[in-house]
């Protein structure tokens, strides 16, 4: 299976690049687990130290198309990361990968689906690319449309220590996450 690192996201509320920050150690967590980790860059996007692809031109802007473009270069399961996901492990990603049986699988943290934290079969690929058409980007509208499996915060949380599925999207959140693992962070 291969895993997909979304990369195109602009970082405006953190104000510098998280593809910059966050995308060796994101990788690596992934390399140890899935067969290739390629990234998923938006169009026109410089390619990167790994495997990159690009998403098609669109007027858009949502992962929704990252999601599509990742589903329809591997035409098989895949799991799916965003770049924002730095203090994810190899650990946790096998545990997500090992637990993906149905057209989805999504963990929750922080009481929200992690739609970019996720695996999706290939029979997603269509039912994405119909909300791209009708300009319904929201991920989260697939859990109805789908057969999903749902991995709850509590089980993650009593597998695994720390907050492996903070999401980091703002100079706050990345704050947490120098407290939590400052080798990963040292402030500047």
């Amino acid at each position: 299976m291969n895993c997909y690192v979304l990369t195109g996201g602009r970082s405006r509320r953190m104000g510098e690049s998280k593809t910059a920050m966050f995308l060796d150690r994101v990788a690596a967590s992934a390399r140890a687990v899935f067969d290739r980790v390629i990234a998923v860059q938006r169009p026109g996007g410089e390619a990167l130290a790994i495997e990159t692809i690009h998403e098609p031109p669109h007027d858009g802007e949502a992962a929704i198309f990252g999601v599509a473009r990742a589903l329809q270069h591997s035409a098989a399961p895949c799991f799916v990361l965003a770049v924002d996901y730095p203090l994810i492990t190899s650990g946790v990603l096998a545990f997500l990968r090992d637990s993906f049986h149905e057209e989805m699988l999504i963990p929750v943290w922080s009481g929200i689906p992690q739609m970019l934290c996720a695996g999706y079969g290939p029979a997603m690929l269509a039912r994405i690319e119909a909300r791209i058409a009708e300009s319904r980007f929201d991920l989260r509208g697939l859990i109805a449309e789908a057969h999903v499996t749902m991995i709850e915060e509590a089980e993650l949380r009593a597998r695994f220590a720390g907050e492996p599925l903070l999401n980091v999207n703002t100079a706050e959140d990345l704050e947490l996450a120098r407290r939590i693992d400052e080798r990963l962070f040292p402030s500047r």
